[in-house]
């Protein structure tokens, strides 16, 4: 019947208008709950919710169970609510194929089932013959990460709503601090309005609450860097050791931070936006990242960010083949970084 992404869902909802069955999987837990919660909550009065709604742990559950609870009549309801979580779609038994099918074909018009696949590892491709019955028969709900507007408007108005403004760009700051979890996101911004209490949010207060990912650590190490400043440098570096954050793990987002600005100096060179390239290599979510990038890479020449890819290339092996101690090989290459943002030589 239908094919929902978060936008298409949401007007799905609005309309009143639910079908029999859906099936919700994807990439973001906090919007995968939010709108399995919100298909309940149209449907089943809170009063009633003992008898009009029930919860099921997918694992080992027998399909038939579910589907002689489908068929009870709702008490003081148009309708019943029957979530499933996690059941195992992905290379279905033909047995529990055709019984979905059966049933799917003729389902009571006063329950709605949602299977609910909250883990992140669901194949898409291993439950394929599963995904084409709930198109068939119900609807499939893909919600996967927001990106750009979509993931920094709710920010903005979260905070509108607290009485506090927080423009665009500072959403945006804040996104890259915190990673690009809706829930987590929210819970941030309800921080920084609380610390606030009403008027304009600033970069300051985001600085001072905001729990900043390792990987935001990180790339604050590198765009201290950047700016010369050793000291800021190595003390977020030994601030990820005292975390026990392993090394590979550092290197590995400095790296990435290095070919975010290499890849946006090379697209500024040919006269384009750095985030254009963000389709080309898969940022999806992430094309921010190139923009910063971009703002970071009109401080530095080419021939000294081809060099520090050179070291990093050389701290890498290094790291892997474990013949120097983890921790020296990355204050050894912090100091190499900072020397050629220098214009000196290693």
């Amino acid at each position: 019947m239908a094919e929902f992404d978060e936008k298409s869902l949401k007007a799905h909802i609005k309309s009143g208008d639910f079908l029999p069955l859906y099936l919700v999987y994807g990439d973001e837990d906090y919007l995968k709950k939010n709108y399995v919660d919100t298909i309940v909550s149209k449907n089943v009065e809170p009063s009633f919710e003992s008898f009009n709604y029930e919860k099921y742990d997918g694992k080992g559950l027998e399909l038939d169970t579910v589907f002689q609870a489908a068929a009870i009549m709702p008490m003081m309801s148009e309708k019943r609510c029957l979530v499933i979580e996690d059941f195992k779609l992905e290379g279905i038994s033909e047995e529990n194929f055709r019984l979905m099918e059966n049933f799917f074909a003729d389902p009571p018009e006063t329950s709605i089932i949602i299977f609910y696949q909250k883990k992140p590892e669901f194949s898409v491709a291993k439950a394929k013959n599963a995904i084409t019955l709930f198109k068939k028969f119900g609807a499939v709900c893909v919600l996967n990460k927001r990106s750009g507007n979509e993931l920094i408007k709710p920010l903005i108005t979260s905070a509108s709503k607290q009485k506090c403004i927080l423009t665009p760009q500072l959403a945006n700051y804040l996104v890259s601090l915190c990673g690009d979890d809706n829930h987590m996101l929210i819970n941030e911004v309800n921080k920084i309005c609380n610390y606030v209490g009403e008027g304009e949010i600033t970069k300051a207060h985001i600085d001072a609450i905001a729990t900043k990912t390792d990987d935001a650590k990180i790339f604050a190490l590198t765009k201290a860097l950047m700016n010369k400043n050793f000291d800021e440098a190595y003390k977020n570096l030994h601030s990820l050791f005292r975390q026990k954050v392993e090394p590979e793990y550092i290197l590995g987002v400095i790296i990435s931070s290095y070919v975010d600005i290499y890849r946006a100096k090379v697209s500024l060179s040919c006269g384009q936006k750095a985030d254009v390239l963000a389709g080309d290599f898969g940022y999806k979510n992430r094309a921010f990242a190139l923009g910063n990038a971009g703002r970071d890479s009109s401080k530095i020449d080419m021939s000294v960010i081809r060099s520090c890819l050179h070291e990093l290339s050389k701290a890498d092996k290094q790291l892997k083949s474990g013949a120097s101690m983890p921790a020296l090989v990355l204050e050894q290459l912090m100091v190499k970084l900072f020397l050629i943002t220098n214009g000196e030589k290693v």
